[in-house]
């Protein structure tokens, strides 16, 4: 039996490194990228699902961040909490607690998945209800996806380890398409579609990222890539970038993940 009160060597290393995933900044880039195109100087943000940490750390000078989760405990691995924490807000994003146009900017990031599919038309519109000027909603999507994380998870069971409760979610709930996210946020406004992270390249970013021996070396090299993606230079943040771009395949289909952008119309 294993002794729970016993922490894994990932979790050692997240504890004592503190660094994100690189996963986390392969999907994190390209949603900093649209939040600099709405403002240089900054405005409000709600980052809805974001787990202890979020993107609030990451954000351009000048952009303040409300995150919003059903719990804020990552599965029971909670970060130690690093420099500014974001307000945290206990909600559901199918039904978040704020007024319509609360917020400048609103992201979800990976979330969609862990929604159940008839509850995600829903939750795109009240991600779009509360923003005044743009959403960003980025997740897996698509079969092509799903079978990557099926053969995630096959390869963990035959490691003898446990499938983490993320991909077990991902694996119940399915993936939507982007075109079913596109058709929930289009009465809202202009719709763009991008896509992250090639398929292939993901597959072997998260299965070493699950590896305790190269999660410790990857979590080394996240240090320094988290700094310069939140860099005020911008000769730091392309450097970091490039260095992204390449670790996720230069975003070459099939990809992982759609990021769906929504420039929200204004009262007609």
């Amino acid at each position: 039996m294993t002794n729970s009160h016993v922490a894994s060597p990932t979790a050692l290393a997240r504890r004592v490194l503190g660094a994100r995933q690189i996963n986390h900044l392969v999907r994190f880039a390209p949603i900093l990228d649209l939040v600099r195109e709405v403002s240089a100087t900054g405005g409000t943000l709600l980052d809805v699902g974001s787990g202890s940490r979020g993107i609030a750390s990451l954000l351009p000078p000048g952009w303040q961040a409300t995150s919003v989760d059903a719990d804020f405990e990552d599965y029971g691995a909670k970060y130690a909490s690093r420099g500014t924490s974001p307000e945290q807000v206990l909600g559901d994003v199918r039904a978040l607690p704020f007024a319509d146009m609360t917020f400048d900017v609103v992201i979800a990031v990976d979330l969609l998945e862990h929604v159940p599919a008839d509850g995600r038309e829903q939750a795109v519109r009240e991600l779009c209800r509360v923003a005044r000027s743009r959403v960003v909603v980025a997740c897996p999507a698509g079969e092509e996806a799903l079978a990557a994380d099926r053969r995630l998870a096959d390869r963990i069971r035959e490691d003898g380890r446990a499938v983490p409760p993320w991909l077990t979610e991902h694996l119940a709930n399915g993936f939507p398409t982007a075109r079913e996210i596109e058709a929930a946020a289009a009465p809202f406004g202009e719709v763009r579609v991008l896509a992250n992270e090639n398929i292939a390249a993901h597959e072997r970013l998260v299965a070493a990222e699950l590896t305790p021996v190269s999660a410790v070396a990857l979590r080394i090299l996240g240090r320094p890539l988290e700094a310069m993606l939140a860099s005020r230079r911008s000769r730091q943040r392309r450097l970091a970038g490039a260095a992204l771009l390449a670790i996720r395949g230069s975003d070459h289909a099939p990809t992982y993940r759609a990021v769906v952008a929504i420039d929200i119309a204004g009262p007609s």
